[in-house]
């Protein structure tokens, strides 16, 4: 059996799946990371190990093509080295995209539309007559609001500022450090200064849940990272000169683990865009390779 590999590799998991020449899935698999701006090595030992399953189990020889799209990759050479590295072991035609853009392609194939993204990270890809534009995904250092990472943050910005002031701890901030292992100064420090962005991330159900049960700050950061997409949204649509309706697709575990950052993401893209359609269903990052598959099969002929 024929058959494609989309990887969706991000900050906190990668996901593998195959797909047979009909778009069917025949294989899935969950890794480790994959974002070589957190670690190279590692993403790319953890790749090559997802590869090497699926490969083993449905055949090397019968493999087609290799999508990854991948957080981070933009750096640098970061897509011609792992291009190199996946090629060289396995000897597949292999194409790296950049996750935001493999993301779109699976919502849109080639047709125009804007991807909004918060998970670890937070950015939108604006695809429009071909091309694509990332906006925002700047990264950690230099932005990512509206992604779990930044919105942990900024609980632990609050969390360091009552240390310092002697001022006492709110529930959730006991809970964020409960789950931190400790609530001394070095404690905090190891944390952040000793995990990974996919690590400190992973905090974000918390402040979530909190925002669930009525916490005004919880709630208040969940409200200000949709507002915060949505304008981010606004500014893809006006950049690329899109007119008329906007096809707008939301990805990301950000948006489908809050129904609060949800619903404050909609009110605020109706106050900044007249026409647009809103895909909520969370498509795989890793059906673009079909459409991309397609997509050559179709300029070949």
């Amino acid at each position: 059996m024929k058959y494609l590999i989309g990887i969706d590799s991000g900050g906190t998991k990668s996901e593998l799946t195959a797909y047979d020449l009909n778009n069917a899935q025949v294989f899935n698999l969950i890794g480790e990371f994959g974002n070589p701006a957190v670690n190279l090595d590692k993403t790319v030992n953890n790749l090559i190990s997802l590869i090497y399953d699926c490969v083993n189990e449905l055949g090397r020889e019968e493999c087609q093509l290799i999508a990854v799209g991948m957080a981070g990759v933009e750096t640098g050479n970061y897509a011609e080295l792992i291009k190199k590295y996946v090629e060289g072991a396995f000897v597949i035609k292999t194409i790296v995209l950049n996750d935001a853009e493999m993301a779109c392609k699976a919502y849109f194939g080639d047709k125009d539309g804007i991807l909004a993204i918060s998970g670890t990270g937070s950015s939108c890809f604006a695809q429009k007559d071909g091309a694509g534009e990332m906006v925002g995904g700047w990264g950690h250092i230099l932005g990512d609001e509206g992604s779990g990472y930044h919105t942990v943050i900024n609980v632990i910005k609050n969390i360091v500022y009552k240390y310092d002031r002697a001022l006492p701890f709110d529930d959730l901030s006991k809970a964020v450090m409960e789950e931190i292992g400790g609530s001394t100064r070095s404690d905090i420090m190891n944390f952040i200064y000793n995990n990974e962005k996919n690590k400190i991330a992973s905090l974000f159900p918390i402040i979530s849940d909190y925002a669930e049960k009525g916490d005004a700050y919880a709630t208040m950061l969940l409200e200000n990272a949709g507002k915060y997409l949505a304008e981010l949204t606004s500014v893809a649509y006006k950049k690329k000169n899109f007119k008329g309706t906007a096809n707008i697709g939301l990805k990301g575990g950000v948006f489908h683990n809050s129904s609060i950052m949800l619903s404050a993401y909609k009110d605020e893209i109706k106050k900044r865009l007249d026409s647009y359609e809103i895909i909520e269903e969370d498509i795989s990052t890793t059906k673009a390779v079909c459409n991309i598959f397609k997509n050559e099969k179709e300029g070949a002929r």
